[in-house]
């Protein structure tokens, strides 16, 4: 197993996104497709059912969607189109960040212009790989499942819950899997410029030599996402300590109108504040990522390589460049 200083990672990787703040937008990118989640939308959720009912239930008269199909379909249609940009964009922003964070690595230059650039030229690449190895997981998942629900339908208990159990075990070991082979095929995409399929084979060669260290990498994340959560706590706590006074203040001069104004204001503030940061969260977490990538994906003196492998350049901060990995497979 490698020597990883995951620390030396994490500080370089805030180091660059402090540094290049136009790297949040490719992060805000990323949080677009769960903006435009129908999921949430259309969820049978107890909750969330009420919600709709509710609203649904002040409606003066449902006959109103018979009346105007037309601008109920153009809305649907808007929504949608909004959900398919927001993917591309969120593709695109992916594929910015990785070839960015390299350019920067060597001391290239890097900013929003040529990320968008970068994005839209390595799209297709991370779209086949997500949508090809979301497929295969779906259809595994499927195979595992299937036969289970069949037997929870006839009521085969006996059967069902043991072969359930034993189906969880070996789904989530698949689950694991599939994010660490998504992640790693499109880093080989952008960095390496690999075709979709051989980045998925150096990427499975990748993560059998370093399971133990991908996994400890994403552990690590666990607690950095508790203490993003609590700074978001901070956040709200603060808009409604610094907008609760000045409601007050307001509610002295214009009575409930100027609650109403404090109130509107301190929601703007806050949600400004929540997409800011995880924009900017986003998109170090990426670039933590790539970092991670260049430090277990560069050839060592002792693994062989399909073809003769560029010397890194001394420029990269003694982190290992991308261009090292470009058509290897590592040794099985």
């Amino acid at each position: 197993m490698l020597n990883i200083d995951y620390l030396k990672i994490f500080l370089a990787a805030w180091n660059i996104t402090w540094k290049n703040r136009f790297l949040w937008w490719f992060g805000l990118f990323f949080l677009l497709p769960g903006i435009f989640n129908f999921r949430y939308i259309l969820s049978d959720n107890p909750e969330t059912m009420e919600r709709w009912q509710s609203i649904f239930g002040k409606l003066p008269d449902l006959n109103f969607f018979v009346a105007y199909p037309n601008v109920i379909l153009f809305v649907l249609s808007f929504l949608i189109i909004l959900f398919f940009i927001s993917i591309f964009l969120s593709l695109l922003g992916q594929g910015a960040i990785i070839k960015s964070t390299q350019h920067l690595l060597k001391n290239k230059p890097a900013d929003f212009k040529s990320g968008w650039k970068d994005g839209k030229k390595y799209f297709w690449k991370i779209f086949c790989i997500i949508l090809f190895s979301g497929l295969a997981f779906i259809i595994c998942a499927a195979v595992i499942v299937l036969p289970i629900a069949f037997l929870f339908a006839a009521k085969s208990y006996a059967i069902a819950i043991p072969l359930a159990i034993l189906a969880f075990l070996i789904i989530i070991p698949l689950l694991v899997l599939y994010k660490f082979l998504q992640t790693y095929a499109c880093f080989y995409a952008v960095l390496a410029d690999l075709t979709p399929w051989i980045a998925i084979e150096n990427a499975y060669a990748l993560f059998k030599k370093n399971i133990l260290a991908g996994i400890i990498m994403s552990l690590l994340f666990i607690p950095l996402g508790i203490f993003s959560f609590l700074i978001i706590i901070a956040a709200a706590l603060a808009v409604l300590i610094i907008f609760g006074l000045i409601g007050l203040i307001l509610f002295f001069i214009f009575k409930e109108t100027g609650i109403i104004i404090a109130i509107i204001f301190g929601l703007i503030i806050f949600a400004f504040t929540i997409i800011l940061f995880y924009s900017a969260f986003t998109a170090f977490s990426q670039i933590a990522w790539v970092l991670f990538f260049h430090t277990i994906a560069t050839p060592k003196e002792e693994e062989k390589v399909v073809e003769e492998i560029k010397e890194p350049k001394k420029e990269l901060m003694h982190l290992p460049t991308a261009d090292a990995v470009k058509t290897i497979k590592m040794e099985k």
